[in-house]
């Protein structure tokens, strides 16, 4: 039962949250793009918020590896308020402009980085690991709904309300989200015997110059953790081509309006719930990598597929069909990646650990995010849309094919095994001595 309001108040908290920076991120990128016409400084709000993010990663691994979880999240989410609030009170006063917008994008993205971190170590404490891929799962199709009825209310309310008052309703989903994870219970399948790894007796300098290395070292070590990180990286800089280039295509090519673009984005939410939904069903994965390669180049040949709104005529109907169609696969096959990633690392990695394996693949795939949003916004705005696309397909491939090959696959398999069958002997380990007596795994 524990475990269960666990995942009912985890999935509400998030949801909430979703909700609201769905909102609010569709007014701000709306604004953005109708204000200036540039998929530049559209891309420099991005570029902001993974600059910040990726110098504060190997920080927030540590801290998490090392720290209480849960006043690290409760304490972010509590600051992310306060700077909500603080934009509020500025756009009441002198409304809404591109500077404040980025000072609270750079502020939030000094927090964001230790509340996620904090929450993705601890999964394996809020949940049983036999149950990950489906908590997962579910938790991602549930949060599909925000994506589908987040930027219709963004749609909607952009037109309907000023910017303070869609500021208003971010600000008050942070308050929900924060005190709904007063109630999480961090200690479910905490066991102290996994973090006797970290206490060391060096001095603080050396102690923390050690710590903040060993997320590089375990994944220098670990060809698969090396092959993962890789292709991480490469998604993350072709980011661009599912954000920057749909919005562009919309707003400046096909003159759509602020509610039209609210119900393609909405459209594709179906893909992140059909996907999710299918990922959870999966009769425990065997083979993580192999579902990520065949996502990843279903994933390219779509990229190339983008492209036909701007080549086909037709009604504004048949657009926003076509886009949502697309933009249905593209969330959908993006599920049947991201998914199998984060299940493997949270399985494979020992706990003692994860937080700093997880910053560190964060770091170094996300390093290379603001080159690649500033590089695609300044190629887009030179409308070479089809030369762009299909290059960056075609990269793709190659990569997924050079470094996904037959033996990473085979190799990921037996690792991933390993570490199911090490879990299913510490569960038995645990029954029979009676460890966790109120802690049997349940279906959620």
């Amino acid at each position: 039962m524990k475990e269960r309001l666990n995942f009912i108040v985890y999935a509400m908290s998030r949801f909430i949250l979703s909700v609201g920076k769905y909102v609010y991120l569709f007014a701000v990128s709306y604004y953005i793009m109708y204000e200036t016409g540039s998929a530049l400084y559209f891309s420099i709000n991005m570029a902001i918020s993974i600059v910040v993010t990726v110098i504060l990663l190997p920080f927030s691994g540590v801290l998490s590896d090392f720290g209480n979880k849960r006043k690290i999240i409760i304490t972010g989410e509590l600051m992310n308020t306060l700077v909500i609030l603080g934009l509020f009170f500025y756009t009441m006063i002198h409304d809404i402009n591109l500077m404040a917008i980025y000072l609270v994008t750079f502020l939030t993205s000094m927090i964001e980085p230790f509340v996620s971190n904090a929450f993705q170590t601890a999964i394996t404490e809020l949940f049983h690991k036999a149950r990950i891929q489906k908590v997962m799962g579910y938790t991602s199709a549930i949060l599909s709904s925000t994506v589908i009825l987040g930027p219709i209310l963004g749609g909607a309310l952009f037109g309907l309300l000023s910017f303070p008052h869609i500021i208003m309703l971010f600000l008050i989903a942070y308050i929900i989200s924060a005190s709904l994870d007063f109630l999480l219970d961090f200690k479910l399948y905490y066991t102290e015997e996994n973090y006797t790894e970290n206490i060391q007796e060096d001095d603080g300098v050396n102690r923390f110059k050690r710590d903040i290395s060993q997320g590089f070292i375990f994944i220098a070590k670990n060809k698969v953790f090396k092959s993962l990180l890789l292709i991480a990286a490469l998604i993350n800089f072709m980011a661009g081509v599912i954000t920057i280039f749909p919005e562009k295509m919309m707003i400046h090519e096909l003159s759509f309006q602020p509610e039209t673009v609210g119900i393609v984005n909405a459209i594709g939410g179906i893909g992140v719930l059909a996907g999710g939904v299918a990922v959870a069903r999966i009769k425990r994965l065997d083979n993580p990598f192999l579902l990520m390669k065949r996502g990843l180049l279903v994933f390219s040949g779509l990229v190339v597929v983008y492209l036909l709104p701007l080549y086909l005529d037709g009604s504004i109907v048949s657009h926003i069909l076509i886009i949502g169609g697309i933009g249905v696969s593209v969330a959908m096959v993006l599920q049947f990646i991201n998914i199998p990633i984060n299940l493997f690392i949270q399985l494979v990695t020992p706990q003692h650990i994860k937080g700093r394996v997880f910053s560190t693949m964060s770091l170094c795939s996300m390093s290379i995010m603001p080159v690649g949003a500033i590089f695609y916004g300044f190629l887009y705005d030179f409308e070479l849309y089809w030369i762009i696309n299909t290059v960056s397909a075609i990269l793709m491939i190659a990569v997924v094919l050079v470094f996904f090959n037959r033996r990473l696959i085979a190799k990921s398999k037996r690792m991933y095994a390993a570490a199911k069958v090490k879990t299913d002997e510490m569960d038995d380990g645990s029954a029979d001595e009676g460890l966790h007596p109120g802690a049997a795994p349940q279906s959620i």
